[in-house]
């Protein structure tokens, strides 16, 4: 769908509810399928990359049924996880196709994995090699991964943590159903400075509910697995997005009139990294205030208190806000450095060069470095046509920009965006904004 976003003429006002969140989601759905008995997954996201999950999953043979709106039932039968006689596509889906080429380990000849994630040569092999410590053998080419167990064995693994913290989540979940002959635990050890460390702790988080007990030491990186655990079926609330919600936030931080916005469906008490967003903000200079007891972030705006400061900003913990804070980064007075953004490049698109690009499109000024951006304040951003590269988060937060552009501007392929936020437009459109199909 292609769509036409106008500039916001009045101030945002309204109360919205984000979606679940994509990582818990993925994670809580495996967590269920590899239970014994029936789970119930409650809040979850089922759109964009979660369905890939979903879909192999009951290609697998566990059953996987809606419920109710928001919640959905998880059964393991005695035939789950059986032999695939074809390849699977886990499009662009990079949580589907790592933690599954892990889990290919417990599946009889293993699996074969196909998908824009293996044409677009997105970082893998680490994970395989390591995965050979455990019995694996894997081939590689640019259009498929074939990976299987040829040999029970459980030694040591090391791994380096800079590329993707999905690595170490993948053997986090494949390690405790391991049948190992000669030792009753496996030791991970992660060689390179981990980036994105609160997504492992959102692994942990998961694995723990189901009754996983993990050993985890991040200022060591070595992480202790007992093998042959069992995971135990649960009932299982998957928080608000706080990464889809980021974007939401700095919409109504950078409205030029009084906004008044409530976001829900945000718990403070897990591990989402992303929380981030608001502490940033603040420092900023925004006027953010959150209600735990009500799970709200609240957003009361106006002209004369938004004047946003730019920053310097480590991104190594945060990659997913990288896209939206380079919007902010547009609005805010002097420049905003977002360093350590490295693993930026190897996400579903080179997000520092796409944002780079799509910044200098609407006017603004960038310095693009190959671990850094920089964004200089642009006090007349110019309305464009939107090339998201099938990223969802470059669509949002371009979206985003597009509503504070002194003229309109086009996205197509608007539907990407539901890889992690379905509602993103009604939410918007429910907070005032202009949007039309074209």
């Amino acid at each position: 769908m292609n769509l036409k976003i106008n500039p916001i003429t009045n101030s945002l006002k309204g109360e919205i509810v984000v979606p679940g969140s994509k990582s818990y989601s993925h994670r809580a759905f495996i967590a269920a399928s590899l239970a014994d008995g029936i789970s119930i997954i409650k809040n979850p996201l089922t759109n964009g990359d979660v369905v890939k999950t979903i879909s192999l999953l009951n290609e697998l043979g566990v059953k996987i049924l809606k419920k109710s709106d928001n919640e959905y039932i998880v059964k393991k039968d005695k035939d789950a996880y059986r032999p695939l006689k074809k390849p699977f596509d886990c499009g662009n889906s990079g949580t589907t196709i790592r933690i599954f080429s892990a889990l290919s380990l417990l599946i009889e000849g293993g699996l074969t994995l196909k998908g824009e994630f293996i044409k677009l040569q997105r970082p893998i092999l680490p994970l395989l090699k390591s995965l050979q410590q455990l019995g694996a053998d894997f081939n590689l080419s640019n259009k498929k991964l074939k990976i299987k167990r040829v040999r029970d064995v459980c030694n040591k693994i090391k791994i380096q943590g800079d590329l993707s913290s999905q690595f170490i989540s993948a053997l986090l979940m494949l390690c405790p159903q391991l049948i190992c002959k000669d030792t009753d635990f496996i030791e991970i050890e992660v060689t390179l400075p981990i980036v994105s460390k609160s997504f492992i702790e959102i692994t942990i988080e998961v694995l723990d509910a189901f009754g996983i007990n993990i050993q985890a030491n991040f200022e060591t990186g070595k992480f202790y697995v007992t093998n042959e655990q069992t995971y135990r079926s649960q009932s299982y609330e998957i928080p608000g997005d706080f990464s889809s919600a980021a974007n939401i936030i700095a919409a109504a931080v950078l409205s030029k009139k009084p906004s008044s916005v409530i976001i829900n469906n945000l718990v403070f008490k897990d591990k989402q990294g992303d929380k981030k967003i608001i502490e940033i903000l603040k420092e900023m200079n925004a006027n953010i205030k959150i209600n735990k007891d009500k799970n709200q972030v609240i957003i009361n705006e106006t002209p004369i208190d938004n004047q946003l400061k730019g920053i310097q900003l480590d991104c190594r913990e945060i990659p997913d806000l990288f896209p939206i804070l380079s919007i902010v980064g547009a609005f805010a007075e002097g420049k905003t450095i977002l360093y350590n953004a490295s693993n930026q490049r190897a996400k579903e698109t080179d997000r520092i060069s796409t944002m780079a690009r799509e910044l200098n499109k609407m006017g603004v000024k960038t310095i693009e470095e190959y671990d850094k951006l920089t964004i200089f304040q642009c006090h007349n951003l110019q309305g464009t046509v939107i090339n998201h590269n099938n990223d969802h988060r470059i669509a949002m937060a371009c979206s985003i920009a597009a509503l504070y552009a002194d003229s309109s501007s086009k996205i197509q392929n608007s539907e990407i965006i539901s890889d992690s936020y379905p509602s993103f437009f009604e939410d918007l459109k429910e907070l005032g904004v202009q949007i039309e199909k074209i």
